[in-house]
């Protein structure tokens, strides 16, 4: 009988113990559902938060270079030098017209922007049977247009040159390069090819001609 009894007790004890642990396993794994929620829940937010810290730290490294770029052409401009260019401005625009409409007419000047690409030959060709040359920078109006009408991270030819062996660059008048204008990129090795000019937003780079870029035509 008395084994009986503790056998009685053994089997009870065993069968709460089971129903106690049948009842917590859904306690468990309601807190591991929400656990694994929340972790995720902060993972996106991270997510989110570093796209945004990315986006917004290329934009202002795009308006720093910019606001350079513009800094160090007007750095030692004075305010009547600057009048008189906004007065040419103004003055020079209303008395011209340019061939079409897909010339831009800017600051008495027109420019015609290429949407293919073509060495630079070809493209200094193209611009010639357009009674117009190679985009030749020489002035404020024509930085305006280039910060006004480029895509940001595009280059294009213009109409600067350095023939093999030489050291400065030239303009297709055989003026020189005045690099207060805007920053040139740093040179890539010597060759005995000519190099040809690339502007972009921002700054000159140099090229092999035979490469293919978009062009800018003036007139």
């Amino acid at each position: 009988m008395a084994g009986d009894i503790v056998y009685a007790d053994i089997k009870h004890s065993s069968s709460e113990h089971s129903s106690s642990r049948q009842r917590s396993d859904p306690h468990h794994h309601g807190i591991f559902l929400k656990v694994g929620c929340a972790m995720i829940i902060i993972l996106l937010v991270i997510v989110i938060v570093l796209s945004i810290f990315v986006i917004q730290f290329k934009s202002a490294r795009h308006t720093k270079l910019n606001n350079e770029s513009k800094e160090k052409y007007c750095t030692g401009q004075n305010k009547s030098e600057t009048s008189t260019l906004i007065v040419s401005f103004n003055s020079s625009t209303a008395s011209k017209s340019c061939p079409s409409e897909d010339w831009k007419l800017h600051g008495g000047k027109c420019y015609w922007v290429a949407e293919s690409e073509k060495p630079w030959n070809e493209s200094k060709n193209d611009c010639v049977r357009k009674n117009s040359h190679l985009m030749v920078i020489r002035d404020f109006i024509d930085m305006s247009f280039l910060w006004q009408n480029l895509h940001v991270s595009a280059y294009y030819w213009v109409g600067l040159r350095l023939p093999p062996g030489e050291e400065l660059w030239t303009w297709l008048d055989n003026s020189t390069f005045d690099p207060q204008l805007f920053s040139k990129k740093e040179n890539k090795p010597r060759t005995r090819s000519m190099k040809c000019g690339l502007v972009s937003y921002t700054e000159i780079a140099e090229e092999s001609c035979e490469k293919h870029h978009r062009w800018i035509c003036q007139l």
